[in-house]
């Protein structure tokens, strides 16, 4: 398994706020929920979104790994590139990258740092730097705009797991009773 880690730490604008988020592209769920971790939870974004587990490592929830259930699609792929993704070659050779901050602005590392830029008026050129679809900017900017406009904008759908419940029942747990669910991990 190939973790990633995405957001500030890949791109380098971190603070003492910061949280490490990890994805997983191809799981092997049964080594992940064997790690010790503070709780589990399955959360499933929108009805049309592919439902990801997520670990947290501790009660704050700013080390998490996540992992899909089913196949992302490319503009959901894209969504870690959207946000600055590296690879632990990267982290350990402190190799920083492109993404977009959650307050719209485009952060450049540089030697000395990083620039920022308003992700408005440089769609295009921000498609380019960070090589993914201009939908799939589009849709982000969509998104944050709308989260910095009425705040956190919600989920579709949190399942927390329960003491020691694996991520594979709580998966056919959900599979059974929820026809988003099974759609989206159907693909």
């Amino acid at each position: 398994m190939e973790g990633y880690v995405y957001g500030s730490v890949a791109r380098g604008d971190v603070n003492e706020k910061s949280d490490v988020d990890v994805i997983v592209f191809n799981p092997n769920q049964i080594v992940l929920d064997t790690l010790n971790v503070n709780h589990k939870y399955i959360v499933q974004a929108t009805p049309n979104s592919v439902p990801k587990a997520y670990l947290s490592i501790d009660e704050e929830e700013t080390i998490v790994i996540s992992f899909p259930l089913g196949r992302l699609r490319r503009n959901e792929i894209e969504f870690y590139s959207f946000g600055g993704l590296v690879d632990l070659k990267d982290l350990l050779e402190n190799r920083r990258v492109p993404g977009v901050n959650k307050k719209l602005m485009l952060i450049i590392p540089t030697e000395n740092g990083h620039m920022e830029i308003p992700l408005e008026g440089n769609e295009d050129y921000a498609s380019k730097l960070l090589k993914i679809s201009l939908d799939t900017i589009m849709e982000r900017k969509r998104l944050l705009a709308k989260r910095m406009e009425r705040g956190h904008t919600g989920i579709f759908l949190r399942y927390d797991l329960s003491g020691n419940e694996s991520i594979y029942d709580a998966f056919n747990k959900m599979y059974k009773s929820n026809k988003f669910f099974k759609r989206m991990v159907d693909v």
